[in-house]
């Protein structure tokens, strides 16, 4: 190395975090694509003979998470019970986390906690993979300051 080089290592964004989902605190199966969202159901306050919102109350804490691709190390989403087979299987109350790590150090950046499945498709075309999706809901979300 050239004497007088600075040199640095780039921290100022993640790539290739992994997607774990977790049952009964252990891994069951991977996901390689999902969307997380958060919502607080905001709603307007003001005082009595003011029309001017004086600030917006959370009212409900959503937390939903959009899935496709998830790879269970053992099965598929159905025979693991991630996914009911019909109503009857909805009864049981399966529910998992799903956890977001840093590739880069490995440390939990996201983990939405009590997670369950609410809908989602299966398509099955010639010639290529069954592929799975689902929307699944979530109980509480934690996170690390990032």
């Amino acid at each position: 190395m050239a004497q007088g080089l600075i040199t640095r290592q780039n921290v100022h964004v993640r790539s290739a975090n992994r997607l774990l989902v977790v049952f009964g605190g252990k891994q069951i199966g991977m996901l390689q694509n999902v969307s997380l969202m958060d919502e607080y159901a905001p709603e307007p306050a003001s005082g009595i003979g003011d029309i001017h919102v004086i600030e917006y109350v959370p009212t409900m804490a959503r937390h939903s998470l959009r899935v496709t691709a998830m790879m269970l190390l053992r099965g598929a989403m159905l025979e693991a019970g991630v996914v009911p087979e019909n109503g009857d299987g909805m009864l049981a109350g399966l529910v998992f986390d799903i956890e977001v790590y840093s590739g880069d150090d490995g440390v939990l950046l996201r983990k939405y906690r009590g997670c369950s499945y609410a809908s989602g498709s299966i398509e099955i075309t010639r010639h290529a993979i069954v592929v799975q999706t689902g929307m699944f809901n979530a109980l509480d979300v934690s996170s690390r300051a990032v």
